[in-house]
């Protein structure tokens, strides 16, 4: 047994050696390179939707404060014309879209942090 496991290392150790020589450092490096360079770019474009999606949601999120906005006025109308109906149905309306508004903030506030994560994995593969 112990012939056979020495035959196999010394197989082992000139496949090994073989593998050393076939390798070229330089080849190696600029594989590297594109691959980060790759990379970069993946990165660049991922961080280009986080941005285009958080914009996105900041519009909605104004869009939906101003319906908010446009609920209370509307209850308080109510209210001055004595239909107290009319304007708790208003502001169960602006509940919802107070609601729907903290969720948007909250999804702001994630593709910020995206983004600022993005931002930085981009600065330390610039610098390599």
């Amino acid at each position: 047994m112990g012939i056979f496991s020495r035959v196999r290392d010394i197989i082992q150790s000139n496949i090994n050696a073989m593998l050393d020589k076939a390798e070229d450092p330089e080849k190696l490096i600029r594989l590297m390179i594109t691959e980060m360079e790759d990379t970069l770019v993946e990165i660049k474009v991922a961080a280009a939707n986080a941005m285009a999606e958080q914009k996105r949601v900041s519009r909605e999120l104004e869009a939906v404060q101003g319906k908010t906005a446009d609920w209370q006025a509307k209850a308080e109308l109510a209210l001055s014309k004595g239909r107290e109906d009319l304007a708790r149905e208003a502001l169960v309306e602006k509940r919802l879209f107070a609601d729907r508004a903290v969720q948007l903030q909250g999804e702001i506030d994630y593709y910020s942090d995206v983004v600022v994560q993005y931002k930085a994995d981009i600065e330390q593969l610039d610098q390599k």
